[in-house]
Formats: structure tokens, sequence, C-alpha cells
């Protein structure tokens, strides 16, 4: 589960309750949240793409407009027919191809990375470090190699960013369950932070997008993270929709789906549809033996 609590005295993640079980602190009800750590490659991270693309497309399009303009003031409208005629289509899909490839180069060079996701009561906070960082890594980054002296040589671990999303400034949500990714939008028509799960921290990570987003109309959601009154009344009284959802593993919420182990499942009985033999053992006037004489009953009587 992904569910733990901070201890500030312990400085340590320790499990949920009231009390710190390492230091018997108290722990307020604002210290528990999920919490989980996940290793990323860029080269292969959609999102890293989709971060890239985001600035290039627009820089892109920018330059392709700025010479249609200069194109037009220059020469006319026969000047734009006459470069796209000639040789200027080819030259702009070469500077394409080479600008991917140097962007998939960097993201190679980049490395893996570890993404420290934290959801709670304030908002949702995402981490970034770089394990075993080199000056090539942190170029590629656009970082300073001089951040090379703030790592520890014990623990080759660098912080590269931090992001926090308050619960208030969020706009839009959306799902890809395919991927376990949540993105969350600040405005609604800008990525802010893109939350990927695991399957063991999807659970966790929707109620707490049901719990603060579910009952605000102005912020879009798909509809099985809407809460409605009746299902906020039966979730009171541990009834309702929220309590079966809850109790059948969040089923209204599109989880990825894990089957159940073989070793776990009780065997059912096969039906073959033929009739059991009769026992070998039984004697040859069992049957006489089972018929019952009825000519002596009282209610046969003449």
């Amino acid at each position: 589960m992904a569910i733990t609590a901070y201890c500030k005295k312990c400085n340590r993640e320790v499990a949920p309750g009231d009390i710190c079980p390492i230091c018997g602190t108290k722990l307020p009800k604002s210290a528990v949240h999920a919490a989980w750590v996940v290793e990323r490659n860029p080269a292969a991270d959609w999102m890293c793409w989709n971060a890239v693309m985001r600035w290039l497309v627009p820089a892109g399009l920018a330059v392709l407009a700025m010479a249609l303009l200069l194109e037009g003031f220059s020469g006319g409208p026969e000047a734009v027919e006459k470069m796209f005629r000639g040789s200027f289509p080819l030259a702009l899909g070469i500077l394409l191809a080479a600008v991917l490839l140097v962007v998939m180069a960097a993201l190679l060079l980049q490395g893996r990375e570890l993404m420290d996701y934290v959801i709670d009561s304030r908002g949702i906070h995402v981490t970034r470090y770089l394990p075993e960082p080199t000056a090539l890594k942190l170029l590629t980054r656009l970082k300073s190699p001089g951040l090379l002296a703030q790592t520890d040589p014990e623990n080759p671990v660098l912080l590269l960013e931090t992001r926090d999303l308050a619960w208030r400034n969020v706009s839009r949500v959306q799902l890809w369950p395919e991927k376990c990714y949540i993105l969350f939008y600040a405005p609604s028509w800008w990525l802010r932070i893109p939350v990927r799960c695991t399957p063991f921290s999807w659970e966790d990570a929707m109620e707490y997008v049901r719990e603060k987003l579910g009952k605000k109309k102005a912020v879009e959601l798909p509809e099985h993270l809407r809460v409605q009154a009746a299902s906020a009344a039966g979730r009171s009284t541990g009834t309702g929709a929220g309590a079966s959802s809850r109790g059948n593993g969040g089923t209204g919420a599109i989880a990825p789906r894990r089957a159940r182990p073989e070793a776990m499942q009780e065997p059912e009985p096969e039906a073959s549809g033929e009739a059991e033999p009769w026992p070998e053992e039984v004697p040859p006037d069992a049957g006489e033996q089972m018929t019952l004489d009825l000519s002596d009953a009282p209610g046969n009587a003449e």
C-alpha cells in the first residue's frame, strides 16, 4: 500500500496511525499521505517527449510563420507559392528530422532518474532525483555541472527539481489507466503535473482525487470520480456506492486489473453429466427391502 505517514521527529516514513511506532510522537491527520517512487527512462517515457514537443512544435510553427510572412512581404503570394514548389519543404523536413535526432540523443544520454510522488491533503508534490550524476547527464538536462558539488559521495543521488500543485489550483483531471498516469491540468488547457502511479498506488491516489476534487463542480473530472450527494451520505454510514467501491478494490475507478493467483482459487467440482454407478457391495435383495408394503395402511382399508 502507498498510504504512509511522515514523522517529523524521526524524519522518515512510518506506518499510518495516531502515534509514531518508532518514537511515540503523536501524528496529526495531515501527516498521512500516499507516497511512492518510480524509476523513469526519459527516452522511453511519453511524458518527456510531450514536454519537449509542447515547446518544440510552437517554436517550429513560429519560425515557419515568420518565413512565410517575410517571403510574402518581399515577393507577394507568387513568391510564397514558388517557395513551396521549390526545395523549402524538403529542407524543412530535413531540419525537423535533425531536431528529433538531437532530442532523442539528448534523452538517451540523460540516463534514468527517480520520480518521488506524494499526494496529501495539501496537493500533489513531485520530486525528481538523478542517481549517479555526471557532468554529461546534467548538461543534457540543461543543468550546470557545478551541481555535482552538492552530491554526497556515500549516497550519489542529486535533487533536480521539485514541483507542487495545490488542490485549489487544479482545473482538470484526466486518467490514462493503460499507463497508470493521472494528468493534472492548471489551467484546464495546460498539463501541469503528470503523475505516474504503480498498480499498488493507483487506488490510493484515486481516493485522494475523489475526496479532494469530487465535490468541486468547477473542476473537470471523469464521471466515476464525482462524489454525488447519495454517495457521500452512503460513505458516511459505511454503505452506498463509495463503500462498495472501496470494499471491492475500488472498481468504481478505472484501475489496472490484477488477476487472482491460481494458487488462491478454490477448485470447483466438475460436472460430468453421467449418473453415479450402483455400488457393487449392495446385496441383491436391497431393492426388495426398500419397497414399502402399504397394503395394511389405515388409508387403504376397505
